[in-house]
């Protein structure tokens, strides 16, 4: 039992938090066997025995106590030598402080918000830790509005998902709204994950040459080679891009310099100008066929 009461002493209490040091010095010396004494002194008359066993228990109650005290909580009440009056004290001046951050836990609960950067599960433990902390002030909260209040506070991606928890008939307590939402984040990371692994682009491997020569020079390894297709430059088979003829190209074409010439002066030389007849002689069993003539 020593190893196991070492195990539960608190560290110094500074003031803060009071129900939390109240709650593991209360384990510490039930453990120990002196906790009795804080409650005062058993009524009726004791013995010789008797007497002397609550002294000595009151000793060391008082020891216990005054060893997890910060040092400006222990001079303060190191004149205290009654283990009640001692623990009454304490009680007295602490927890009225720590009821009047009722209203600080209040507003922590209500401004509390779950991000997308962490754990939806983790940051839903965080608001039940904040739930528990209030039932410590004697402000308990219903467990359906708790869950109520955890899903309007889930973050924007999780719309759907808090959209089809409103839906249900049934009332959702918060241990099963956390399973929901662990099962539920546990499937959006295993998706993520996923799609991640599919997203994966491959890309051609450098690796050094293994040749002697360029040595320290690096370059890639083809994996797929492409055939280039090769134009035709025979100008027997090409037309002229100039005149249309075939047997030369455009750089050779002879009519080359007089297009120059017209572009120089558009207004000399000759326009062409094209005619549409229609032939009314209707000869030859088709109608009416039209004729093209070129005037110079």
């Amino acid at each position: 039992m020593a190893g196991f009461a070492d195990a539960l002493k608190p560290e110094k209490f500074s003031g803060v938090h009071f129900k939390r040091w109240q709650v593991k010095i209360t384990l510490w010396l039930t453990a120990m066997n002196f906790f009795w004494v804080g409650k005062g002194k058993p009524e009726g008359e004791l013995s010789d025995d008797d007497q002397k066993k609550f002294s000595e228990a009151t000793t060391v109650f008082l020891g216990y106590i005054f060893s997890v005290l910060a040092d400006r909580l222990y001079d303060v009440y190191m004149h205290m030598k009654d283990a009640k009056v001692l623990w009454d004290a304490l009680n007295a001046k602490f927890s009225a402080s720590y009821a009047g951050s009722e209203l600080y836990v209040m507003e922590n609960f209500h401004d509390k918000t779950i991000e997308d950067n962490r754990s939806v599960v983790e940051q839903a433990h965080e608001i039940q830790c904040i739930v528990k902390e209030l039932e410590l002030l004697k402000c308990p909260l219903p467990d359906k509005f708790v869950a109520g209040c955890i899903i309007a506070k889930l973050p924007s991606l999780w719309s759907s998902f808090a959209t089809t928890l409103k839906h249900k008939r049934q009332e959702i307590s918060v241990k099963n709204l956390i399973a929901s939402l662990d099962v539920e984040e546990k499937a959006r990371a295993k998706d993520a994950h996923g799609k991640r692994t599919e997203g994966q682009s491959s890309a051609n491997i450098v690796q050094k040459n293994p040749h002697g020569k360029n040595k320290g020079k690096t370059k890639p390894t083809k994996t797929i080679s492409f055939k280039k297709k090769r134009k035709k430059t025979n100008k027997d088979e090409m037309p002229c891009y100039s005149c249309g003829e075939i047997g030369h190209f455009a750089r050779d074409c002879p009519s080359r310099g007089d297009l120059r010439k017209k572009k120089a002066n558009p207004r000399q030389g000759s326009k062409d100008v094209n005619m549409v007849t229609m032939d009314t002689t209707g000869g030859d069993g088709y109608g009416n066929l039209s004729t093209v003539l070129s005037i110079s």
